[in-house]
């Protein structure tokens, strides 16, 4: 065999050669990058779990506000209902207002449990959430729960103008008639000594009759100038005031969980063992929020006794039925606090099992 085609044969093996070797090895590390180490995989499986315990407890308090917010639903078209027709029209008004509002902010709940079940149900096939990220739900959640919180305060200070206005009205109407009353009975008092002294009255007697008389004019004429209030509108108010307030007040503590969930949101996706102080940090906030807001609750369950206490269910029939629309009002109110002190315990349970596990995974 000639020389030049023997070395030419052996050039063509070594170079089959080296691309068998190389075809191999690309193999070889494709084959380690799709299949990640045993530690890699366990981490994302934890994650995978980690994320999936986060959107079911999204949904379970959403879920508890939306069934919160349909019994407020029922309670007013209840009181709707029992509006009758000699009581002020206002007050069907005020509570379809309120119901209105309610009907709104339930659709909006209804809106963000939709949008955590689709990612829950991305994760329940092992994919990526493909929708907006938990952390800037959470932050846009907290700025429309503000936006809520304005907007029954607004209500709120509509409705205490309305009863200062209506109280002062009244209070007006009875220093009139007290008025009246002391005038017409000086008055009578200066035609009595007239009638039992069978002589003319004198002229101041009568300057001073014709004085009383122009006052007791003036005083008829602004009482017929006032509209006539009833007392059980001014209670109706008082009932709409306390329900706006309570209202408010639960609303802003669901500005302070919404806040700290956006700080747990943006670690939940991460691997505990490279990330356990930002995740420490983001559940010891949570576990705080929680136990701030068992105290808050604590606290206004005390207010609801006193509030109760001076609480008087007497005046006219109307008047006594505000009342025990009050009393019906705070009682429920107590056993909704009370449901939610354990909702939150159960919550802090939740992340303090999750804070141990980021602990145990630090090296």
């Amino acid at each position: 065999m000639p020389r030049f085609l023997h070395s030419f044969l052996l050039t063509a093996v070594s170079l089959l050669v080296w691309l068998s070797l190389s075809q191999t090895l690309l193999e070889r590390t494709a084959v380690a990058a799709a299949d990640p180490p045993p530690g890699r995989m366990v981490e994302r499986g934890q994650r995978l779990e980690r994320e999936k315990r986060f959107l079911m407890r999204a949904l379970d308090d959403l879920r508890d506000e939306r069934r919160m917010t349909e019994e407020d639903i029922g309670e007013l078209e209840k009181q709707i209902d029992a509006v009758t027709p000699l009581e002020s029209a206002r007050r069907t008004d005020d509570f379809q207002e309120l119901l209105d509002w309610h009907y709104g902010y339930l659709d909006w709940l209804g809106e963000q449990s939709a949008e955590f079940e689709a990612d829950l149900a991305q994760l329940s096939i092992s994919a990526p959430a493909g929708g907006e990220p938990w952390e800037k739900r959470y932050a846009r959640m907290a700025k429309k729960q503000k936006e809520v919180v304005k907007d029954i305060r607004d209500k709120v200070k509509r409705y205490s103008a309305e009863e200062k206005r209506l109280a002062g009205i009244l209070d007006r109407r009875l220093l009139l008639r007290a008025r009246f009353f002391d005038l017409e009975e000086q008055l009578a008092r200066i035609d009595k000594r007239h009638a039992d002294q069978l002589r003319p009255l004198s002229d101041k007697e009568r300057d001073t009759a014709k004085r009383l008389r122009v006052d007791v004019r003036v005083v008829q004429t602004e009482l017929l100038s006032l509209p006539e209030v009833d007392e059980d509108i001014l209670k109706h108010y008082a009932v709409m005031v306390e329900r706006g307030r309570w209202e408010s007040d639960w609303l802003e503590q669901k500005i302070d969980e919404y806040e700290a969930l956006r700080a747990v949101a943006k670690v939940t996706p991460l691997d505990a063992g490279r990330n356990a102080a930002a995740m420490e940090t983001a559940y010891r906030r949570i576990i705080r929020t929680y136990e701030s807001g068992i105290n808050r609750l604590n606290r206004k369950i005390d207010e609801l006794d006193r509030k109760e206490s001076r609480v008087s269910p007497a005046g006219t029939l109307r008047q006594m039925d505000r009342s025990r629309e009050l009393l019906d009002f705070y009682g429920g109110l107590r056993i909704r606090h009370d449901d939610r002190i354990r909702r939150l315990k159960t919550r802090i349970g939740a992340y303090d099992a999750e804070l141990a596990e980021v602990l145990s995974a630090k090296p």
